[in-house]
Parts: C-alpha cells; sequence; structure tokens
C-alpha cells in the first residue's frame, strides 16, 4: 500500500510508520548483542540524514519532522506536558541530534531512549498526523505497547485529525478499542483482512446497514462483540452461565478454540441473534450458534439462518429433501401432533423439567410442554416406560438425524434443554443465580476425567469443537522420532564391558548433540542386556517413560506400545 500511494502522489507526502517504531533506539534500551551501549548516547541523526526524514519510517523521522516545523513540535509538545506531564526537548550536538525529557516534578532531564516505549510511540504517531507534509499516512499496529484508555485518547486525535486536515490516514490493526462507531458510516471504514481471500469492505449504502436494529446494535456494540471481527469463526450462544461452561469446558478438553482464530460472544438473548449473524457475514466471518432447545422448538429464526447455505442445501438434497426446512418442519408437525396426544398423561413427566418449572403466567401451556418433553426425551434414560414409546423414539431420531446436519453447517441446540440441563453438580432446575450455579459446576467439573466430561456435556462439547482446531500439540511424536534416532544405535553397542558413558559418546558421536533428551541405564536381568530410559525433561509431556527394552528386541514395535500419542 505504501508502495502504491506512492506512485499515486509525491513521495514525500506518504509516511509508514512500521509496528517496530523505535528502530534503532531499541540497541539503547535493551541488549541485542555483545556490546552494551548507554542510552545517555543515543543520537537521532545527522543533518544529512534529516534531509531524508519523509523515508525514515521509525520515530527518528518524526522527532526530524518536530525539529523542521515548530508548529508539530509545538502541538506535540503541548500535549505532552498537559497529558503526561513531561516535557521534551531536541538538541543539536556536534552535528547530531540528541532528545530529552523532562518530568513535570522532578525537573531532571534524561534520554528518551529510558522513556517508556508507549509515549515514544504516541509521540512518534502524533507528529506524523499534525505534519502538514503528510497526506497519506499508513501506521502498523498503532495500539503497540499502549494500554486501553492511550489507545482510545490516539483514535481520538487520529479522527480528528482526518477531519481538520483532510489526511487519508490507514491503520493495520488487532486492537479492539481502535473500533469505535459514532455512526453507522464508521463500520464502512473497515477493511476485513484474511489470508488467501479478498479483502472486505461493506458499501456505506448497502441495504444490511440501513436496518434499524443492525444500526443501534453496532452503536452500543460492547468490546466481546469487536473482538469477532478479528476471529475466522465466531460461536454465538445465549448467556454468561454459557460462557463460563464454555471456558472450562475449553482448558479441560484442552481445545485449541482461540489459535483456531474463533471467538465466543453471548448475546443478550437469542432475539440477537439473526442481527449479529447477518453483521458477522457481511464481513464473511464464518457463524456458529449453540442455542436452547426453545430456540429451535419455538420458532425457525434461528434455523432459517442456516437453511440457505450451499453446504445445507446440499446436506438436505443428499437425504431427499429440498432443503432442511422442509424436515425441521416435517419433524415439528410430528411433534406437536404427538405433545398434543399425551398432553394430559405425561404431566408427571414434562412438570418436573425446568422449562415447566420456571414457565411464565402468559407462556402458552401446549409451547412449554413441547420444550419439556423434548428436553425430557433427550434427558431421561427410560423412555420404554413412556406412553406410546416407540413414536417417541421415532421421533428421537428424527429430531437427532435432523439436528445432525444442521451442526454440520454451524448450527447447535442443546437437546436436554438449556445449558443448566446438563449440569451435575449444581441445581440443574432452576434459573435463578445462574452464574453461581455454573461456576459451582465447573469447580466440579474440572475434577472429572475426559470421558465423563466428553459424555454428560455433549451437546456444548459438539459446539466448541466445530470452532477450534481438530488437531491437538502431541509431543510424543517427536519424542519418538528423537528416540528412535538413539535407542537402536544404544542397544547395537551394548555389550557385557559397555558403559552408559560409552552409550553417550556413541550418541554424541552419531548426532553432534552433547546433550541427550533421555537418561540411559544398563540392566542386566539374569544375562540379559537391556537398558531402562527415562526423559531428561521437565517440560515434556509424555507418557510411557521410564521404559525397558533389552538386546534384540524390536525397537519400534516396543516405542510404539509403550509410548501413546495423546487422544
Amino acid at each position: 500500500m505504501r508502495d502504491h500511494f506512492k506512485k499515486k502522489i509525491e513521495s514525500s507526502k506518504v509516511r509508514y510508520l512500521s509496528s517496530n517504531r523505535l528502530g534503532e533506539m531499541e540497541q539503547y534500551r535493551s541488549r541485542v548483542n555483545q556490546y552494551s551501549k548507554s542510552p545517555n548516547d543515543y543520537q537521532v541523526g545527522s543533518r544529512e540524514t534529516k534531509r531524508v526524514r519523509h523515508e525514515i519510517e521509525t520515530v527518528s523521522g518524526d522527532f526530524f519532522a518536530m525539529d523542521d516545523k515548530k508548529d508539530v513540535y509545538i502541538k506535540v509538545a503541548e500535549r505532552l506536558s498537559v497529558l503526561f506531564g513531561r516535557q521534551i526537548y531536541l538538541r543539536w550536538d556536534a552535528g547530531s541530534m540528541k532528545v530529552f525529557f523532562e518530568k513535570t516534578d522532578t525537573q531532571k532531564e534524561y534520554s528518551v531512549a529510558v522513556e517508556a516505549s508507549g509515549l515514544v510511540n504516541v509521540i512518534s504517531i502524533l507528529a506524523a498526523i499534525f505534519d502538514e507534509d503528510v497526506q497519506v499516512l499508513l501506521v502498523d499496529e498503532p495500539e503497540v505497547s499502549l494500554h486501553p484508555q492511550l489507545q482510545s485518547y490516539l483514535l481520538r486525535e487520529i479522527k480528528n485529525a482526518v477531519k481538520l486536515y483532510g489526511k487519508t490516514i490507514i491503520l493495520s490493526t488487532h486492537s479492539t478499542e481502535l473500533l469505535s462507531f459514532g455512526n453507522i458510516n464508521d463500520f464502512s471504514n473497515l477493511v476485513f483482512f484474511e489470508e488467501k481471500k479478498v479483502p472486505v469492505q461493506i458499501n456505506p449504502n448497502a441495504p444490511e446497514l440501513q436496518g434499524k436494529k443492525l444500526k443501534d446494535f453496532l452503536l452500543r456494540m460492547g468490546q466481546i462483540y469487536k473482538n469477532g471481527f478479528f476471529a475466522k469463526k465466531v460461536l454465538l450462544i445465549e448467556g454468561a452461565s454459557d460462557l463460563i461452561i464454555c471456558h472450562s469446558l475449553i482448558n479441560k478438553l484442552d481445545l485449541n478454540i482461540d489459535v483456531a482464530g474463533s471467538q465466543i460472544i453471548p448475546v443478550d438473548g437469542k432475539g440477537q441473534f439473526p442481527v449479529v449473524t447477518k453483521l458477522f457475514r457481511m464481513v464473511n466471518k464464518e457463524v456458529a450458534i449453540l442455542t436452547d432447545l426453545d430456540g429451535f422448538i419455538d420458532d425457525n429464526n434461528i434455523v432459517d439462518l442456516f437453511t440457505n447455505l450451499p453446504k445445507a442445501v446440499e446436506l438436505a438434497n443428499s437425504c431427499g429433501n429440498g432443503n432442511i426446512l422442509e424436515a425441521v418442519n416435517g419433524t415439528k408437525t410430528q411433534i406437536t401432533a404427538l405433545v398434543k396426544k399425551h398432553k394430559d398423561d405425561m404431566e408427571d413427566i414434562y412438570k418436573i423439567h425446568p422449562y415447566w418449572i420456571n414457565k411464565k403466567e402468559d407462556d402458552g401451556e401446549l409451547k412449554i410442554a413441547k420444550r419439556a418433553l423434548i428436553g425430557q426425551l433427550f434427558s431421561k434414560s427410560d423412555i420404554e416406560k413412556w406412553p406410546d414409546c416407540q413414536e417417541w423414539k421415532s421421533i428421537k431420531s428424527r429430531i437427532e438425524a435432523l439436528l445432525a446436519i444442521l451442526e454440520k453447517v454451524g448450527c447447535f441446540v442443546l437437546k436436554k434443554g438449556a445449558v443448566e440441563s446438563y449440569y451435575k453438580f449444581s441445581d440443574n432446575t432452576t434459573y435463578s443465580e445462574k452464574p453461581s450455579a455454573a461456576a459451582e459446576e465447573i469447580s466440579h467439573m474440572s475434577e472429572q476425567d475426559i470421558t465423563f466430561v466428553n459424555e454428560n456435556y455433549n451437546d456444548i462439547v459438539a459446539a466448541l469443537r466445530y470452532v477450534a482446531i481438530a488437531k491437538k500439540v502431541d509431543e510424543s511424536f517427536a519424542i519418538k522420532k528423537e528416540l528412535l534416532s538413539e535407542l537402536a544405535l544404544a542397544l547395537g553397542i551394548l555389550q557385557q564391558n559397555t558403559t552408559e558413558k560409552d552409550i553417550y559418546a556413541a550418541i554424541k558421536q552419531a548426532k553432534g548433540n552433547a546433550t541427550s533428551l533421555f537418561k540411559y541405564q544398563i540392566i542386566n536381568s539374569d544375562g540379559r542386556l537391556g537398558l531402562k530410559v527415562d526423559l531428561q525433561s521437565k517440560i515434556v509431556e509424555v507418557q510411557g517413560f521410564p521404559l525397558i527394552i533389552y538386546a534384540g528386541q524390536n525397537v519400534n514395535e516396543k516405542i510404539d506400545e509403550v509410548i501413546k500419542c495423546r487422544q
């Protein structure tokens, strides 16, 4: 982009600030080689360097701009004095420029090289936006070293500069603090980049932006929604309790949600699912939803968000339906008929479900009975005792098959009811004090084994796996390769007079590595020589050590037998 603009307009009017804006100053702040440099010796550069200040892409160019333009200096210096309690001095010494600071309350000068990197970054960007020579400013990661409040301040200054001076300022950022929507058109200032995809920028006249719900949502959007703009996939869930449980399951199962570029976002009620889904899909984000059972039973508002996706149509066709909606409506018709038939003779079953226990006065009884009976259908194991049990089994199979298709396109339903219906250690019949109940649940969940967690929180886990990286980090394969490169050699030289020192020497000679990851101990069992091998690392997480192997045994088979890949 820098090179593009420099071809279009005069090169000196285009300024690019790299993310490593400290540049050569870093050598005076941190040890980068065998030499030590004093911060007091830091020099911005010579007068010859100053002549090409427009080409310099670090803070040095901005210090030269402040020296060259008194108005730029005043603009920056006044802000440093009033807002940050700093005085800044630019001095030429023996043909080189140096920069010093003085704190208002100490009156003791010190080199810029020991000032906080965040403040130095602020100076660099402020000088660039105030420099009238600069018409196009490109800043890579303006948030570098800045706390959230300082990012917010800097964004305000940038917006003012665009408005007052007519500059074009382009920011490349990973910070939600630099996403601010004063009106709906601000959304069109964003360009979304994703690897191997065409960048997306929304036309301010796009019909999607004209809807009142979307406008209102954008203007009151919180930070957690903004995180979704940096994600590849977004998983929408219904509330704080769901988020607590999801985060605990992610940690327990070691799911790589974050590395997959996925963001979990709790919405303000399922009524927000359509508008939030529309927003993220506009900018090419893949959206998945984890909804309570009523989000599926009551209406098709959530299902409709997925039925027209190309993959959904393909899956429906493969099952003999024109689209998923046909199968949904057919299944729901059967559910309604079955519930009406048994509404009176199954009260003892559905009236103990949280949907019924917590129903409101104006809730229709048939609607709540449908929710509660389907929730019980997936919660209870005694369906054989239900009236017309074969019909209930049939409808259960239809629902499972239908939801399996929906899950492949990102629509997940909590078949037992709400997330609380999956609780094994907390009260799962009340919807009051939800976060407290969730906190209690995860305190016990963390103590359970993986099989228990997968079985009892299966619907939640399925949604999380959908937005996670399928593969797990598995160090066992690398350890196997490392051990194979040594163990066959060690066994090959094993004789009655062989010492452990001989083994390490042979490994070092063959591999050119002085330190082995393994500890070898020679053993003799009734004249049968072998090795006891242990792992000499406190950070590698691999099971199977120590292992014992005897001369003549198959090394590959033994290693595969005792060192198991991570499940």
